[in-house]
């Protein structure tokens, strides 16, 4: 078993010979990054574009609040759970065969969710929409990897990258017109054409990835690692509702970490390990996957919490509200391509220094908000924040990518979208909990302070991650 240091690609496993993918022209490589594009925008969309709907659903469907929430925790749960162990199996028996399931399994669930006739139904599908959605998400960057060289490999990162934040922003705002016009069923349904024409780009223009890997999979090892990020999920979930303290809490959180520690020492022991753990020797990797956990961890903080200021203390309306909030993704959907082309000509590592350092200041600056400073002094401050959020993920994506050998590159993707999801939950449940108890011993005003000001030291600690990783591991090239 090997382990490459400094920044060659990562590879500690037996494989076959990987035969290169066969040359394409640059329209079928742009049609094929479309393809991507649009997967990458319709999961994405699925994550926000329910909230709005559940009050009628709930009427609707004659369901409980409990039930309904389920309708979203179902689906980040099966996403959250097997969406590392999804990128490995799209290394070991091909991606493209198992991005084109994920994408067929994500349709017919949308049908089904849209097709249902009760909330018990609409769960179930939901769950399966979040099985279709865990192979999309881990393999899209990956695909991306097989079909561009590394020069213009930031570039495509930034398009790629590009489709999460506006798929989320454009969440809420799809999902009211659709529920107003059409019915919650339109919710789900909207996501067939999108799904055929998606799934007819992508099996005509992604070439064939053949099979890298001869190790056997090691299934115990991927079903340990869902049981605990499926504890950790519903943890961090139960703590927005019954706070840090509550037993359930508790129980889930000490269950998750008892199962990391078997994980870790089961995969150092097993002879084909799904996650070997030499591979986190490599600074970069390490440090680029945690620096993401903290960035989109504040960056939750933005998503959640920031409208609760808007409304109760600047008093916007909910249309007001939303336009506001929807400044910051459009800022990160703008400039993500730029940020690729500057992975490309500069170092990648460099580049996400400057953008945690951005995104620090805008923290800072969201810190002293007040009432007073109004409209523009909102959107200056989370403007500064989106800035410097894509200014990092897209040279940490193309970093992360470059450092994958083509064996590998599935796990890696999956990893950081894995990085970006337990991130999202972990920001929305401790910062939550956090900016709830602040409120009750406070103003908003106040609570919004502290709270990104804590905010701040977390992307801190992120800057100095990467810091250390330059400044100990000093590139020859553009990573």
């Amino acid at each position: 078993m090997t382990v490459l240091t400094n920044n060659a690609p990562l590879s500690t496993e037996k494989t076959s010979p990987v035969t290169a993918l066969p040359p394409s022209g640059p329209w079928s490589v742009k049609a094929a990054v479309a393809g991507l594009s649009l997967i990458l925008f319709m999961v994405n969309l699925d994550t926000s574009i329910v909230i709005v709907g559940l009050p009628v659903l709930m009427k609707h469907l004659h369901a409980s609040f409990a039930a309904a929430q389920w309708v979203v925790l179902s689906y980040m749960l099966l996403l959250t759970a097997l969406i590392a162990g999804a990128g490995r199996l799209g290394d070991m028996f091909g991606k493209k065969k198992l991005y084109l399931l994920g994408i067929l399994v994500f349709t017919i669930a949308s049908w089904g969710c849209g097709m249902a006739a009760g909330i018990n139904a609409l769960i179930i599908f939901r769950a399966m929409q979040g099985i279709g959605a865990a192979f999309c998400l881990s393999l899209s960057f990956a695909i991306a990897g097989d079909l561009v060289p590394k020069n213009q490999l930031g570039k495509t990162m930034g398009w790629l990258t590009m489709m999460v934040p506006l798929g989320i922003a454009s969440g809420p705002t799809c999902g009211g017109i659709l529920v107003a016009t059409m019915g919650w069923q339109a919710m789900f349904l909207v996501n067939i054409p999108l799904g055929v024409l998606a799934y007819t780009l992508v099996r005509k223009y992604v070439p064939a990835t053949p099979r890298a890997t001869v190790q056997p999979a090691d299934w115990t090892g991927m079903l340990i690692l869902a049981g605990v990020l499926v504890c950790y999920c519903m943890g961090m979930t139960m703590m927005e509702d019954n706070g840090f303290l509550s037993r359930p809490v508790w129980l889930l959180l000490v269950g998750c970490i008892g199962g990391a520690v078997v994980f870790v020492r089961y995969e150092r022991k097993v002879r084909y390990p799904f996650l070997d753990m030499q591979l986190f020797r490599q600074p970069l990797l390490s440090a680029s996957l945690l620096a993401a956990w903290l960035v989109y961890t504040v960056i939750m903080a933005t998503v959640v919490l920031l409208p609760f200021y808007l409304t109760n203390a600047g008093h916007y309306t909910p249309l007001q509200t939303g336009l506001l909030m929807s400044f910051g993704p459009l800022v990160t959907a703008v400039l993500s391509v730029f940020a690729g082309k500057a992975a490309d000509k500069f170092h990648a590592r460099k580049v996400m220094l400057v953008g945690v350092l951005i995104m620090v200041a805008g923290c800072v600056a969201m810190s002293s908000i007040t009432v007073e400073q109004g409209i523009f002094g909102f959107l200056w401050r989370i403007g500064l924040i989106q800035v410097g959020l894509t200014f990092f993920q897209t040279p940490n994506n193309t970093a992360v990518m470059e450092l994958a050998a083509p064996e590998q590159r599935g796990l890696m993707s999956g990893l950081l979208s894995l990085s970006r999801t337990t991130g999202h939950i972990t920001g929305t449940a401790v910062l939550g909990a956090i900016f709830a108890m602040l409120m009750q011993q406070g103003t908003v005003t106040h609570a919004i302070a502290v709270v990104f000001l804590l905010a701040a030291v977390l992307v801190a600690i992120a800057a100095l991650l990467i810091y250390l990783v330059l400044r100990k591991q000093p590139r020859r090239n553009n990573v």
